[in-house]
């Protein structure tokens, strides 16, 4: 009797195991670090003002250019689910960290399992699990990119194709992670450059194709958005108009992206520093790496690749801060700047090449300082998750109680429209033990102008209709409205024609 062979789905199954065995620790450890760090997130609706105008929607998706994102409501629906979402990003990203370890070839079991929970723990993630609705859209492409990387390197002209297509679609979900593959790139290059058997022309090379590469990526992107906006009648929207840094000299744009790094280390840029202890932990991890790459350069006596050397350490800054070259400083915010965990996966680099040499008390002292970030990093999302849950917990108070006097407000009735003049920001209770400002999702205002009506609909259960913008500024002007006293005080709450007139502020 012939013998059958297996079938697409056992040989898919085998596939997955192997997969699975290889890349075990890695992927135990961005998910035990992805769950420790958000999964209060994973389990609580937390808000903030997108996220309740997004409950069932991806915000705004052809019109920034984003026409991926729109494309990938086929795999992940228009409901901000939290479990579900914070369940597939975790994987989407833990399944990144494999493929990064692989691409670089870091061995040590135990650094791999650093670099997941790294990755897993750091702020942009924290902020992303602000914004559910597009959490698993943007750890897709944040694969993609990887992925890309991935494809590229391991050679061959049918992988180059795959490559620009994979990084196109990363980019057309979120075009921020072009930086994750640019600074993969600069890695596999000093990795190289730490070697010296190798050619230094073959790793200027190699680095003029992969920026080729990107550069051929980006325009079939931009070709295809165009194809879009041509099919659609859309265009890039004010946003993205606004924040294109065209009239900044590209020198200029350069010396901002210097300045923004290690405006990094010398306080909390974005929060990618979550805290003061973690400050001066990166300082020392930044100095102890520098010394290290500097005994490296000394041991390999190859002036070419010192040099080399040098200039790929000096790019990778410029790697991470790559989206001020395009947009105006105003419009980065954490989410943009994930790839500055391409400094981790940098230590780790050094960290087994010093363990191969007699410095490896060095190299361990790296590992113990990326077990101190990641443990900060851990807290740190636990603490804004808290302080968001406060938030909500703080709104619904307020805005429930408003609910209650705008139903016994004389002349209420089902013809009567809802008009909110001014802000809440000094009404509600906002905690302050953690200053999260700096950080992109955390929002002191997560109920405000825009967000405000759907919170009243789909977290109060008033359906209510609002009074739109010109009718807003119409009732401000209003004289009777002017002589109205401010919430929560007597009069400030009242009948005006057609409509119940809350006066803020």
């Amino acid at each position: 009797m012939a013998k059958r062979s297996a079938s697409l789905t056992d040989r898919s199954w085998r596939w997955l195991c192997r997969a699975y065995r290889e890349n075990k620790t890695p992927f135990l450890a961005s998910l035990t670090a992805g769950f420790a760090a958000h999964g209060f997130a994973f389990t609580n609706k937390l808000l903030n003002h997108d996220e309740i105008e997004s409950l069932f929607g991806k915000g705004a998706t052809v019109t920034s250019g984003r026409w991926g994102l729109e494309l990938v409501k086929l795999l992940f629906p228009d409901w901000s689910m939290p479990w579900i979402y914070g369940i597939l990003s975790v994987l989407l990203l833990s399944a990144a960290v494999c493929l990064a370890v692989r691409i670089l070839n870091i061995r040590s079991k135990p650094l791999q399992a650093l670099l997941g929970a790294l990755v897993l723990s750091f702020p942009s993630l924290t902020g992303t699990f602000c914004f559910m609705f597009t959490s698993s859209s943007y750890a897709l492409a944040f694969l993609m990119s990887v992925l890309s990387v991935y494809e590229y390197q391991r050679g061959g002209k049918l992988r180059v194709p795959l490559s620009i297509l994979f990084l196109v679609l990363g980019v057309s979900i979120y075009q921020a992670y072009i930086s994750v593959a640019a600074c993969l790139y600069i890695l596999l290059m000093i990795e190289d450059a730490l070697e010296p058997d190798s050619s230094p022309l073959q790793i200027v090379l190699f680095g003029l194709k992969a920026l080729l590469l990107m550069a051929v990526s980006v325009a079939v992107y931009y070709a295809i958005t165009q194809l879009v906006f041509a099919a659609t009648g859309a265009q890039f929207n004010d946003y993205v108009t606004e924040n294109v840094n065209g009239s900044v000299s590209l020198i200029r744009r350069i010396r901002i992206a210097y300045d923004s790094f290690l405006y990094t280390f010398s306080f909390r840029n974005f929060y990618l520093i979550s805290t003061e202890a973690s400050r001066y932990i990166h300082i020392a991890l930044g100095a102890l790496m520098l010394m290290c790459l500097g005994a490296l350069s000394v041991r390999n006596r190859k002036p070419m690749h010192a040099a080399l050397l040098l200039v790929l350490t000096a790019l990778l800054p410029l790697g991470i801060e790559c989206m001020y070259l395009i947009m105006s400083p105003e419009s980065i915010h954490t989410l943009v700047v994930y790839s500055f965990v391409s400094v981790y996966l940098l230590a780790a680099i050094i960290t087994e090449r010093m363990r191969t040499l007699t410095g490896r008390s060095a190299g361990d002292l790296m590992a113990l300082l990326l077990a101190a970030v990641t443990l900060i990093n851990v807290y740190f999302a636990n603490m804004c998750y808290l302080k968001l849950e406060l938030q909500y917990r703080n709104a619904d108070a307020f805005y429930t109680s408003l609910c209650a006097q705008i139903k016994n407000t004389e002349g209420f009735d089902k013809d009567t429209k809802l008009a909110i003049i001014g802000y809440q920001d000094n009404l509600m209770f906002i905690p302050e033990e953690l200053d999260t400002e700096l950080l992109m999702g955390p929002a002191h205002d997560l109920v405000n102008v825009y967000s405000r009506e759907n919170f009243f609909r789909y977290y109060l259960s008033f359906d209510i209709p609002f009074a739109g913008g010109d009718e807003l500024e119409r009732l401000s002007a209003d004289e009777r409205v002017r002589d109205m006293s401010e919430y929560p005080y007597y009069g400030s709450v009242r009948k005006i024609d057609d409509y119940i007139v809350v006066k803020l502020g």
